[in-house]
C-alpha cells in the first residue's frame, strides 16, 4: 500500500497575546476550558449536509460532526517536568487547538481520484498566525496502470497534491477556522488571550487562508512492485551535499529508512504501519519533528517578509503620520520575531530527544539560521536603528520648536526692554518728583531716552536679526 501525506502551513488571522499564559496560568487555562462546549455546539452547524451514502460509509460513524479540541486547558507548572524520557517534557503544546475532519465535511470534489482516496484531514492552529493542514490519502489507484507511465503519474500526483492542499486550506479556514476564531474573540473582547494578526485594512489580510507551500510525503512499502522506481523518481531532485551517494541509493540499500529534506519526502514503511503517524508508529517522532520545523520556518518566514516590506515603507515615508504608523508595526514585528526565536530555544529543552535531533537536522538542511534567523535578527537591528532615527527626528523637531519659541521670546524681550528703558528715561526727565529716586542719572538711560522711537525699533530689529544669525550658525554646526 502506498500513501501520500500532505502537510501545508497556512497563513491565518490569529496571534496569541504574548505572555498571557505566564502572567495568569489559571485564568488562561480557564478561558480555553470554558470555550469547548460552545465550540462543540457550533461545529455541526458549519458542516455541509452529508449525503446519505457518505453518512452510511463504513469509514466513519454516520453523522459524525467535525471535531475541534482546545489544548491549553490546564495551568502550566514549571516543577518536575522530566518525568519520562520517552515523551515531551513540555506541559503545554505549541498549538492551541486541533481539528479533525472527514472529506464529507468539505465541498465535494467529484471525479478527483486523489480526493476519493482521502482517509484523514486535520489541522492545528499555532500562536503566530499559522495553521498546519494535514491530509492523508491512499494513492494506489492513482499509480495503477502501465509501469512505464509511473514517473509521469508521480509528477501528476505531485502537482495535484499541491492544488488539493491549496484548495482545502482555503476551505478549512473559511468554513471552520474563521468561525471558531470569531467565537473565541467574542469571549475575549479585552484581547487578554487572542489578538488579530493585523488590522482589517492591512493588505496582508489577502494572504489569510493561503498555503505557504505544500509538502508531499510518500509512504512506500519497499516490497511493493515498482517501489525502487518510485523511490528514485520521488527524491530525484533532493541533493545532500556531504554524501557521495544519491539519497535514493541510501534509502534502497537500507542506509536510511526515511528522507525529509525538501518538499518531496519519502518514508519506507517496512513494518506495514502505514502513514497514520500514531503514537508508537515507526515514524511518529520524525513526523513530530517535521511539524515543528515547518512551524518555526513558516512563522519566521512571514515575519521576515513583513519586516522587509515595512523597512522599505519606512525608508520612503515622508509624513509624520506615516512614520508613526510604521513605528508601531516595526515594534510589534520585532517583538514577535524575538519571541519566536526564544520559543524555539525554550521548546528544545523539553522535546523528546529523538524529536529534537530530527528537528534540528531538518532545520539545518534548510539553512534555517542562515536564511531566516540571522536575516531576521539583522532586520530587527535595522528596526532598532530606524526607530532610534525616528525618535531622534522627533526629538530634533521638538528641540527646534523649543528653540524657535525661545528665540521669539528673546526678540520680543529686546524690543520690550528698549522701549521700557526709553520710557523710564523720559519719565525721569519730565517728572521732577521721580528724580529724587535717581541718585545719579545714568548718561546711558538719558542717551536712550533721547533717541527717536524709530531708531529704537530699528536697533531692536538689527539685534534680533543678529541673534537669528547666531542661532542658525550654531544650529548648522550642531547638525554637521
Amino acid at each position: 500500500m502506498t500513501q501520500l501525506r500532505i502537510l501545508a502551513p497556512v497563513v491565518v488571522d490569529f496571534y496569541a497575546v504574548p505572555g498571557a499564559a505566564l502572567r495568569d496560568p489559571e485564568a488562561h487555562a480557564r478561558f480555553w476550558t470554558e470555550r469547548q462546549p460552545a465550540l462543540d455546539a457550533l461545529l455541526p452547524r458549519l458542516a455541509p449536509p452529508v449525503p446519505a451514502e457518505a453518512a452510511g460509509a463504513a469509514s466513519a460513524p454516520a453523522g459524525s460532526p467535525p471535531a475541534v479540541v482546545l489544548k491549553h486547558t490546564r495551568p502550566r507548572s514549571s516543577l518536575n517536568l522530566y518525568r519520562s524520557i520517552s515523551e515531551h517534557a513540555a506541559e503545554r503544546t505549541l498549538h492551541v487547538l486541533t481539528g479533525r475532519l472527514r472529506p464529507e465535511h468539505l465541498a465535494e470534489r467529484s471525479g478527483d481520484l486523489l480526493w476519493a482516496g482521502l482517509v484523514e484531514i486535520s489541522f492545528r492552529l499555532y500562536d503566530h498566525g499559522l495553521m498546519l493542514l494535514e491530509m492523508l490519502a491512499e494513492v494506489d489507484p492513482w499509480l495503477a496502470g502501465q509501469a512505464d507511465r509511473l514517473p509521469a503519474r508521480l509528477d501528476e500526483l505531485q502537482a495535484r497534491a499541491v492544488e488539493l492542499g491549496e484548495q482545502t486550506a482555503r476551505e478549512v479556514v473559511r468554513r471552520y477556522l474563521d468561525p471558531v476564531l470569531a467565537l473565541l474573540r467574542e469571549a475575549d473582547r479585552d484581547e487578554e488571550v487572542l489578538a488579530a494578526a493585523t488590522p482589517a485594512d492591512d493588505p496582508v489580510t489577502a494572504e489569510f487562508g493561503e498555503a505557504l507551500w505544500v509538502t508531499r510525503s510518500l509512504v512506500v512499502d519497499p516490497s511493493a512492485p515498482g517501489a525502487e522506481e518510485m523511490t528514485r523518481h520521488w527524491v530525484k531532485d533532493v541533493v545532500i551535499g556531504d554524501d557521495q551517494r544519491a539519497p535514493a541509493d541510501r534509502l534502497l540499500d537500507g542506509g536510511l529508512d526515511h528522507l525529509v529534506r525538501w518538499l518531496n519526502y519519502l518514508f519506507l514503511d517496512r513494518t506495514g504501519a502505514g502513514a497514520r503517524m500514531l503514537p508508537g508508529d515507526p515514524f511518529r517522532d520524525q513526523w513530530e519533528a517535521l511539524r515543528y520545523a515547518q512551524v518555526f520556518y513558516g512563522v519566521l518566514e512571514r515575519i521576515d517578509a513583513r519586516l522587509s516590506k515595512i523597512l522599505a515603507d519606512s525608508a520612503a515615508a515622508d509624513s509624520r503620520w506615516e512614520l508613526e504608523q510604521l513605528k508601531g508595526k516595526l515594534t510589534g514585528l520585532s517583538q514577535r520575531a524575538e519571541l519566536i526565536i526564544m520559543e524555539r530555544q525554550d521548546l528544545s529543552k523539553y522535546l523528546k530527544r529523538a524529536v529534537r535531533v530530527e528537528m534540528d537536522a531538518i532545520l539545518d538542511f534548510w539553512d534555517y539560521e542562515k536564511l531566516l534567523e540571522q536575516p531576521v535578527l539583522f532586520k530587527i537591528e535595522l528596526c532598532g536603528r530606524r526607530l532610534a532615527e525616528l525618535a531622534a527626528r522627533r526629538t530634533a523637531r521638538s528641540a527646534m520648536f523649543t528653540d524657535l519659541i525661545l528665540l521669539g521670546i528673546a526678540m520680543t524681550s529686546i524690543l520690550g526692554t528698549a522701549l521700557a528703558v526709553t520710557e523710564f528715561g523720559r519719565s525721569i526727565a519730565s517728572d521732577p518728583e521721580m528724580a529724587v529716586y535717581d541718585l545719579g542719572r545714568s548718561s546711558l538711560v538719558a542717551w536712550v531716552a533721547s533717541q527717536p522711537a524709530d531708531a529704537i525699533l530699528v536697533t531692536s530689529g538689527v539685534v534680533s536679526a543678529l541673534l537669528v544669525v547666531v542661532y542658525l550658525f550654531f544650529r548648522r554646526d550642531r547638525s554637521a
